[in-house]
């Protein structure tokens, strides 16, 4: 089974279900989390007098997800911020800490949107270190699960 989970995280929605379904792979395996967060220099330079320069809020930000994401996790778990492009730093980082499976969260674009921006997860699944899994949240999940209090009070009336 797995003993070290890589997670992208950059804590949006996607993101976070991500982070649910590899809590709950850690917890049933015993492996490790390792949150790894990404700020793709391209994406937010500031050009400033011909210089550029990653602003220090935007780390400060990210650095503060990563910092929610592991004491989310409550269990064994470290985080990293690093700087490039998602795909390579993701795949690099997996090497490095010798992951068995990297997860990552599954953003809904409509095709033209894929195509023009790309896909972290295809982009890993051309070279993948160790397996891979991109977390899909069910839309069924959230309108057709009835909570647990509202069943029991449900039976008892």
């Amino acid at each position: 089974m797995y003993q070290t989970i890589l997670l992208a995280f950059d804590g949006s929605p996607d993101g976070r279900e991500a982070l649910v379904q590899a809590e709950n792979l850690a917890l049933a395996c015993g492996a490790t989390v390792h949150l790894l967060a990404i700020i793709d220099p391209s994406e937010s330079m500031l050009i400033v007098e011909a210089m550029s320069f990653i602003p220090d809020n935007q780390r400060f930000v990210v650095q503060t997800v990563l910092d929610e994401g592991v004491k989310r996790l409550r269990r064994a778990a470290t985080s990293e911020l690093k700087y490039g492009k998602p795909a390579e730093q993701i795949i690099l980082s997996a090497t490095d800490i010798n992951a068995d499976l990297i997860v990552v969260g599954h953003r809904d674009q409509g095709t033209l949107a894929r195509w023009l921006n790309g896909s972290v997860g295809e982009s890993i699944l051309h070279q993948p270190p160790c397996s891979v899994l991109v977390a899909v949240k069910s839309g069924q999940r959230a309108s057709n699960v009835t909570p647990i209090q509202q069943r029991k009070a449900r039976s008892k009336g």
